[in-house]
């Protein structure tokens, strides 16, 4: 549906080993899953740290798209146990977000 999108997702979610990655871009969501992992819940729930809390989600990193200097959405990785994020895991999903932008600036 969304590839570029979805590509990012997956990785995100890969490379800082998360169980989940959700790209919330305006209205569109796009998750993706680890190998092994059940993702039941829907992307709009994920979003929303409180209800990821609720579905057991005891980690999140998440960090602002911009398009041309406004914020247009986020891209977040969920996990399941309890983990602290560095400043590498921060860089590493902001330099991932910002591949979304560079995306946008190409298809319009």
């Amino acid at each position: 549906m969304f590839p570029a999108e979805q590509r990012i997702a997956r990785a995100a979610v890969a490379l800082l080993r998360g169980d989940v990655a959700v790209l919330r871009r305006g209205s569109r969501f796009v998750m993706a899953a680890a190998d092994g992992v059940e993702a039941g819940e829907s992307a709009r729930r994920l979003a929303d740290p409180m209800d990821a809390l609720h579905l057991g989600y005891r980690s999140q990193i998440s960090v602002p798209l911009w398009r041309e200097g406004r914020r247009v959405g986020t891209l977040a990785v969920l996990g399941r146990r309890e983990r602290r994020f560095n400043g590498a895991d921060i860089a590493l999903l902001r330099a991932l977000a910002g591949r979304v932008d560079q995306h946008l600036a190409s298809v319009h």
